[in-house]
């Protein structure tokens, strides 16, 4: 309400201004008419006509004057608007013509996408005596280089140049295994294996130097062999329709990530439902009349380190 408040008190300055100038003017007129006066010789009724456009220009002129005097902007629309115009118009153009250039730029340079699995991971037991864990994790470590390095080759990335046998690279790597071991390791007890994933930090464009981070999951059992892992209620007499696929899919994925699956494998192509059972179990509904469970299982046991996951698809009785 405080920002227009400058608005309606100019408004009502203007208005009141221009009252009084009609109201003089008319005043004048009268005076005009009724004395009979002239001006510059002419009859009376043209004198005061003269004298009712002249009131009006005075009325124009004064609002403009009032408005170029209280307002930036009105003096910037009255003298400088085409110069405006030309700036802004100009500004449009270069504004669209960087957006396309980025747009261009980064469709044409993006190689590797932020979260995306850059090597095969490695499970380490991290309950094996230290020197034991740091041998493997830096072999893991120099192994993971030399794959990247292949993959900064193909696509236009430079290359990493660390090698666990640096002594800051070393330090870093014990650094991550103690952070692990602190967070993961209950001492007394027993613990999972760790499964370390090499996956890119950051989004990265073609002539950046190719770079990951190693991401710990603790690779514990998530699903035994036929365990349920999402359901969803379906009606007999029809195929599945594809919002139940997406509603089935979504419950799966939500459920495997609460349990604990690497996120990067939600998007490998092998990974989802079994095709041949999802098909089977949806001519088995087309058949069949009443209410039923569509029930996504687990083939096999699953482990963060099985990389994907492969879920059978089968229609059950409603309880």
């Amino acid at each position: 309400m405080l920002s227009v408040l400058p608005g309606l008190l100019s408004v009502l300055g203007i208005t009141i201004v221009a009252g009084a100038i009609a109201y003089i003017g008319d005043r004048v007129g009268h005076q005009v008419g009724r004395k009979r006066m002239t001006l510059f010789g002419l009859r009376p009724k043209y004198t005061s006509t003269i004298v009712a456009i002249a009131t009006g220009m005075l009325i124009a002129l004064s609002v403009t004057l009032i408005a170029l005097f209280a307002s930036n902007q009105v003096r910037q629309a009255f003298f400088r608007m085409g110069q405006i115009n030309a700036q802004l118009n100009t500004l449009q153009a270069q504004a669209l013509s960087q957006q396309q250039e980025l747009d261009t730029t980064r469709n044409a340079n993006f190689v590797v996408a932020k979260g995306v699995l850059v090597a095969p991971g490695v499970v380490i037991d991290m309950t094996m005596p230290e020197d034991q864990q740091v041998r493997a994790f830096s072999q893991f470590f120099d192994d993971t280089v030399r794959t990247v390095n292949l993959t900064a080759q193909r696509v236009g990335l430079q290359p990493d140049k660390n090698r666990a046998s640096d002594a800051r690279v070393h330090a870093q790597l014990l650094d991550v295994l103690h952070a692990v071991r602190d967070h993961y390791v209950v001492p007394g007890e027993g613990s999972a294996p760790i499964l370390f994933l090499p996956l890119a930090p950051q989004n990265l464009f073609r002539g950046e130097r190719i770079t990951f981070s190693l991401v710990p999951w603790p690779d514990k059992k998530l699903y035994s062999n036929g365990e349920e892992v999402a359901a969803i209620d379906v009606e007999g007499g029809h195929p599945v329709a594809t919002p139940d696929y997406t509603l089935l899919a979504s419950r799966a994925t939500d459920a495997l990530a609460k349990r604990g699956l690497p996120y990067p494998f939600f998007a490998s192509p092998p990974s989802g439902f079994d095709p041949a059972r999802f098909q089977a179990a949806m001519a088995q509904l087309a058949r069949l009349r009443g209410r039923f469970r569509l029930v996504a299982r687990s083939e096999g046991d699953l482990y963060p380190h099985s990389g994907q996951f492969v879920l059978a698809v089968s229609l059950e009785p409603r309880g």
